[in-house]
């Protein structure tokens, strides 16, 4: 299941396929993804493509947040910019409420999906 949730994440990325299957409920999925950033409010969206940030309400897209001070930092520095997350993915079926909280910052998921990306890094793509 693992596997198959990493690959197609990744694929979303790559190359739009569908949205990643949720992880099943306790079950705890990391990984790396890259594509460009947008910041809105206090949450990422990751997308695939580069021309996607300069489009308002682009899809698809995947939805996450860092720590604040790491967002803070990342929305000075790297917003619209080719970026590489490393995150634990989680079933936005899982939240509490509207949204997820994760290290002061909150998740909407403005971008809608499956899943949501919880940031434990936001660094510059090689």
């Amino acid at each position: 299941m693992k596997t198959i949730l990493i690959l197609t994440a990744a694929g979303l990325l790559a190359g739009f396929a569908p949205a990643p299957q949720a992880p099943a409920t306790g079950e705890e999925m990391r990984a790396s993804f890259t594509g460009w950033v947008r910041f809105e409010n206090e949450e990422f969206q990751l997308y695939g493509d580069e021309d996607q940030i300069l489009q308002p309400f682009s899809r698809p897209c995947l939805s996450g947040a860092a720590s604040r001070n790491a967002m803070r930092q990342a929305v000075q520095d790297l917003n619209n910019a080719k970026v590489t997350i490393s995150a634990r993915v989680m079933a936005w079926s899982d939240r509490d409420g509207r949204s997820i909280r994760h290290r002061g910052s909150i998740i909407r998921n403005d971008c809608g999906g499956e899943t949501v990306l919880l940031a434990d890094d936001i660094r510059p793509a090689n």
